[in-house]
């Protein structure tokens, strides 16, 4: 069986002779992998969990990892996975003419809505539709089935998205507390660092930005930190503080929140988020907040930080194996074999 995981960005602009070049294209030998807990963790995981998953139950024989960039390129991950780089759809299009097609596609992201109409018919499609726009945005369509981060589409042909965390890197752990809070997310629109700056600008509370670098937020009056991507060791930096913040609006259901509840941090979470509020279960995983009340919804967590149960409830809801297994299940009711 040959599954591709798809998150491609936006495509780039080539109309040279692409059958060409993957005619003469020769992919790189396979190499020894590493297991689901055994791989690096980083930002990749949650992407790439559940084609690591199969290829360890010898479910896969090849899995595959699409995105639009340059310079083309095939090369595997050290979990067994072959990340491929394209240009654009028409190059897909040439590859899979040599290639052949994959028997599933799980694809993530808006971009890619052209890839599930060049497999329809071709293979079982799984879609992840983050940041919903364009077609997207009237509802679900264009797959088999559809993974999602917000309730207001679910249907019955849908459940809703956990991105799964390497626990066996990432769980609670009895240690010292150096700052109050953590944000994890780089400094671009929508994820709103402002609110967190101006929420605790001129209070006692301390607290790490990670990754950014020092000079890209003005943090004048604040007792806030930063490191840059690779800087600091992520897993060190989330056992090391009291709670984790999320104050973006423009996100959906990013990684790093279902990071922060596997470590055992209560997490105070734009109540305006795009997706991802599932990861809030008041009282028991952290709380929601509004952009007026940041400051006081933080400190009413913080003053009541051992009451929540973040770490417990993640290991008893969303563990990875379990939640890995529920999404086979799901595809299978939803007509996907092998």
């Amino acid at each position: 069986m040959r599954v591709v995981i798809a998150n491609v960005g936006k495509p780039i602009p080539r109309t040279i002779d692409f059958r060409s070049y993957w005619a003469r294209h020769v992919k790189p030998p396979k190499r020894e992998r590493q297991s689901l807990f055994d791989q690096p963790h980083d930002w990749g995981f949650h992407i790439y969990s559940l084609g690591v998953y199969l290829l360890d139950k010898g479910i896969a024989d090849e899995v595959e990892f699409w995105d639009f960039a340059e310079p083309r390129s095939t090369e595997y991950h050290s979990n067994g996975i072959l990340r491929v780089l394209f240009y654009n759809q028409d190059d897909v299009s040439a590859y899979l003419e040599r290639f052949g097609y994959p028997d599933l596609l799980i694809n993530h992201g808006t971009y890619g809505r052209p890839l599930l109409d060049l497999l329809d018919g071709k293979c079982f499609r799984v879609h992840v539709p983050a940041l919903r726009a364009g077609l997207d945005l009237a509802g679900n369509s264009g797959a088999e089935c559809y993974l999602l981060d917000s309730e207001d589409y679910l249907d019955e042909r849908s459940m809703m998205y956990i991105p799964v965390v390497n626990t066996k890197a990432i769980s609670p752990i009895d240690c010292e507390k150096v700052r109050d809070f953590v944000y994890l997310a780089a400094n671009y629109g929508g994820k709103r660092h402002d609110i967190v700056i101006n929420a605790v600008r001129g209070t006692e509370l301390t607290g790490h930005f990670q990754p950014v670098k020092s000079d890209e937020l003005d943090l004048s009056g604040t007792h806030i930190t930063t490191s840059a991507f690779n800087e600091r060791d992520v897993v060190e930096i989330l056992r090391t503080s009291r709670i984790a913040v999320y104050p973006a609006d423009r996100a959906s259901s990013p990684a790093s929140m279902w990071e922060c509840v596997a470590a055992g941090l209560p997490i105070v979470v734009n109540e305006k988020i795009r997706g991802g509020r599932h990861v809030v279960v008041p009282g028991v995983t952290g709380e929601l907040a509004c952009e007026n009340n940041f400051l006081d919804v933080m400190r009413y967590t913080l003053a009541n930080r051992n009451k929540y149960r973040p770490g417990e409830y993640y290991l008893e809801h969303w563990d990875t194996i379990s939640t890995l297994e529920s999404y086979l299940a799901f595809f299978r009711r939803m007509g996907w074999q092998y």
